[in-house]
């Protein structure tokens, strides 16, 4: 009896040792929310939908909402899992990237991120730029890299992304366009979304793979110009900066080669400058002095 309660649980210690997050965790919400929740129960908990996922009939999805109140569960546009499988060293695991399916049902557009909680309660690490899902978007595909160099970190006191990284204890799936605080935090307006297939990935989004030369900045630093050289000119290409908190502070369109910005006002810190079209992308940090 002794040697089958030792067994018992030294099977369970082990279980629980090597359950943690790995490349390819998969939410496919077949089999209910999977610990995707709002970390306690409330009337506007995510909830399991059975059909009309991305696949159709009899794919089950993720359906979220929040009750806009200022406060308390269930408030802010946002849901978390704590589960041993999506939390852990994501640096050793070879986790650099999240990528979902998701639709917007609602009126108002989703300004989507991801946040990664530590060990030490409120630091995180929050993808700088959010993903824009317009209102009334059918099931899309999303993805999201979990790396240094798209995140910044917020929290009080702050900690290196890096290191979060290696000790994720929650991970957090949200809205926010970059003027709510704390970064980390949902909106608390009333928006509606749907997921499915939210899975770990090996693999950078496609935006990290564009030749570095596709344009270049300078001078950089700089106190009162950015300029921004193309290799080649295509008239759909957009120009964005974003500020660290991954709130837009300049958009405009491409339309020489070069194209000269007006930074003498800004606040000085670190931005980030996009180039994009409705294809690919392709983001690089710029320095404010």
């Amino acid at each position: 009896m002794i040697k089958t309660l030792l067994f018992s649980a030294l099977a369970l210690y082990i279980n629980f040792s090597f359950a943690q997050i790995s490349v390819g965790q998969s939410s496919d919400f077949q089999s209910g929310t999977q610990g995707w929740e709002h970390g306690q129960a409330n009337a506007n908990s995510p909830f399991v939908v059975a059909n009309n996922g991305p696949a159709g009939a009899g794919d089950a999805f993720l359906r979220t909402t929040n009750s806009g109140a200022p406060s308390g569960a269930g408030s802010k546009h946002a849901f978390i899992n704590s589960q041993p499988e999506w939390t852990g060293n994501y640096t050793s695991a070879g986790v650099v990237s999240i990528n979902f399916d998701v639709q917007n049902t609602g009126t108002k557009d989703l300004s989507l991120r991801i946040g990664l909680q530590s060990n030490n309660n409120s630091r995180w690490a929050v993808t700088s730029v959010p993903v824009v899902i317009s209102a009334g978007t059918a099931w899309t595909n999303v993805s999201f890299n979990i790396d240094e160099a798209s995140m910044f970190s917020a929290g009080n006191p702050a900690e290196m992304v890096s290191d979060i990284l290696t000790d994720v204890t929650i991970i957090k799936i949200f809205s926010n366009d970059g003027t709510i605080s704390p970064e980390y935090q949902g909106d608390s307006e009333v928006l509606f979304s749907d997921y499915d297939n939210i899975t770990a990935s090996s693999s950078l989004s496609v935006t990290d793979f564009i030749p570095t030369g596709e344009f270049t900045i300078s001078p950089n630093p700089s106190r009162n110009k950015l300029n921004v050289k193309l290799s080649s000119y295509n008239e759909s290409l957009k120009l964005e900066v974003f500020d660290v908190l991954g709130k837009k502070i300049h958009m405009g369109k491409v339309t020489n080669l070069e194209t000269t910005v007006n930074v003498s006002n800004w606040k000085s810190g670190v931005y980030l400058v996009r180039i994009s079209n409705d294809n690919v992308s392709q983001t690089k940090r710029f320095i404010k002095l």
